[in-house]
């Protein structure tokens, strides 16, 4: 039941055999092959699944079964990808709107701040040239994100504008199509990436409604039939996990992340610290 259900990829209705196996009083045999499936190693799985069957019937029917169970390794891979690259998406969009927001709200007093720290005549040399390069950084980054505007959605149009991206995502993600058309779904990739980020859900729509009829693209582990290639397409989708794991990561244990989430009303948040900012500014203005 198991090797049929990894030549249809119907990877839910396995997990729920592999439970009732772990019931039954089973040879070590199996036990491996339980082991191997529990990890998603299908296609060392079908090799096993394949030798435990010949040696248990009379006629041995010789069938590649590792292909299919590769094929079925790749599509979770891919599948786990996807999510991983939607988690990184979310953060990526939780901190950049943040940034937006405190540039809105903050930038033009943190500006003038600034600037009234790289004109004080207190400064020493070495101060006044720290305080002129955090002026100019400052400055070049209120500028470009001042252009930037992000739309606002009420709470159920958010939950929309996430569902949609994630469908859409999974439809043309780059590194889960096949070669030829990978120039392609990194271009609309791209497009839905801006969209989501700005809260465009319209354009987010469109771009999935166009996704869904067209049947643009074709995932490498449907294209891929020779064993060779798909090794070492899995290879490439560990290593690619490995790697969003660790941006994730990454992401999750920085200041700017931590300061973020520890934020329970950023209206709140932003009234107070404008508060303390012009408290700041009218201590410049006094000569303090």
């Amino acid at each position: 039941m198991i090797k049929s259900l990894i030549f249809i990829d119907e990877e839910e209705e396995i997990q729920i055999h592999i439970s009732k196996l772990e019931q039954l009083n089973i040879p070590d045999s199996v036990k491996q092959i339980v082991i191997l499936l529990k990890q998603m190693e299908y296609s060392t799985a079908m090799i096993e699944i394949e030798d435990f069957l010949n040696k248990h019937k009379q006629v041995a029917i010789y069938i590649d079964s590792e292909v299919e169970g590769l094929k079925l390794e790749a599509k979770s891979l891919e599948a786990k990808l996807n999510a991983l690259s939607d988690e990184k998406a979310d953060l990526e969009k939780l901190i950049h709107e943040f940034g937006v927001r405190h540039n809105k709200e903050l930038g033009e007093i943190i500006i003038k701040i600034l600037r009234n720290r790289k004109e004080s005549p207190k400064n020493t040399s070495e101060e006044k040239k720290e305080a002129e390069k955090d002026y100019e950084e400052y400055q070049e980054q209120y500028e470009n994100i001042k252009k930037e505007s992000i739309a606002d959605l009420n709470e159920d149009e958010v939950k929309e504008l996430k569902d949609k991206y994630r469908k859409a995502s999974k439809l043309c993600h780059p590194d889960v199509v096949s070669e030829e058309q990978k120039d392609l779904a990194t271009k609309i990739f791209a497009e839905l990436s801006t969209a989501y980020e700005k809260n465009d859900l319209k354009r987010v729509n469109e771009i999935l409604s166009n996704l869904e009829s067209g049947n643009f693209f074709v995932s490498k582990s449907d294209a891929i039939h020779e064993k060779k290639i798909l090794k070492s397409e899995i290879e490439k989708l560990r290593m690619k996990i490995s790697g969003l794991t660790k941006e994730i990561n990454e992401i999750k244990i920085s200041e700017t992340y931590n300061t973020i989430i520890s934020i329970d009303d950023w209206n709140e948040y932003f009234a107070s610290t404008k508060v303390k900012l012009e408290s700041q500014l009218k201590g410049f203005d006094n000569g303090n």
